[in-house]
């Protein structure tokens, strides 16, 4: 199943990959808001909006642990 958005907390203002990281998100590149992240064989893009990050697109699964 892959979902339409998904959402990691900080209270920063700037994007914060280490959420990405913490679960198990290899960051590949970030430009501004957007970052491009690779787990397997699943790959994301997500951008950080209000303290979090919001799926954009990808292949594979994305799961809210």
């Amino acid at each position: 199943m892959q979902l339409t958005s998904f959402s990691l907390l900080s209270s920063d203002s700037i994007p914060n990959v280490e959420l990405l990281r913490r679960q198990g998100w290899t960051v590949e590149n970030t430009t501004g808001p957007y970052c491009v992240a690779w787990r397997g064989r699943d790959e994301i893009v997500v951008e950080w909006i209000a303290g979090s990050w919001h799926y954009i697109g990808g292949r594979g699964v994305v799961n809210q642990d």
